[in-house]
């Protein structure tokens, strides 16, 4: 870890394992079990996402948001896998400063403007997110192509209807467990863009380590 992330004794891994024992929430790769099963089924159709280059994660098209559970899992995938550091926060904040991550247009009760953002584990290549299925966001999974050998853009879109029922099966649990996140961390929010999301938790965990 870099000078700036000083993290606390006890991991991300093990804060996510404790709001998860406590509000009794399934683990992250049976949550996105109903996605990532109808990715592979598309796949083995012949309906894949391997020939492009995944526009669909540039500030062109992506505006993907996260709750609070969300982020903490991805945290937790990312410093199992080492890569919590100087590198992460450089493009953290590279990425909220060129697209005004920042800034909050509030649209009343709670909402906020959405914008689009090239998403910091965007490779720029065919198979171009550096996350796991079983850490990525609902949203990014049930992001598909509509035909085979995508390459060019409009040819894909949200499958509404499993992302529904996978929502209808955990909704209340995440929501919970969100809470959970919340209160360990001191966060103000309930969902963010995910950059700002990840940067802000990893602020709030190196004031909690310092207050330790």
């Amino acid at each position: 870890n870099s000078e700036g992330n000083k993290f606390p004794d006890t991991p991300l891994q093990n804060l996510l394992k404790k709001i998860s024992s406590k509000v009794q929430l399934p683990a992250p790769s049976e949550r996105r079990s109903l996605p990532i099963n109808e990715m592979t089924r598309l796949e083995e159709k012949g309906l894949s996402c391997l020939k492009c280059v995944g526009m669909c994660c540039t500030g062109d098209y992506n505006s993907m948001q996260v709750d609070p559970i969300q982020g903490l899992e991805l945290l937790a995938w990312l410093e199992k896998e080492g890569r919590l550091g100087e590198e992460l926060d450089i493009k953290l904040n590279e990425t909220i400063k060129e697209f005004r991550l920042d800034k909050e247009f509030a649209l009343g009760r709670g909402r906020e403007m959405r914008k689009r953002y090239t998403c910091p584990f965007y490779k720029g290549e065919s198979k171009g997110c550096s996350v796991s299925r079983s850490s990525k966001p609902y949203g990014c999974l049930g992001f598909n192509p509509l035909e085979g050998n995508v390459t060019l853009p409009g040819k894909c879109a949200s499958n509404l209807a499993v992302l529904s029922s996978r929502e209808r099966e955990y909704e209340k649990v995440e929501a919970i467990a969100s809470e959970e996140v919340k209160k360990e961390l001191g966060l103000y929010w309930d969902k963010k863009n995910l950059p700002f999301a990840l940067k802000n938790m990893l602020e709030a965990i190196q004031t909690k380590a310092e207050d330790l």
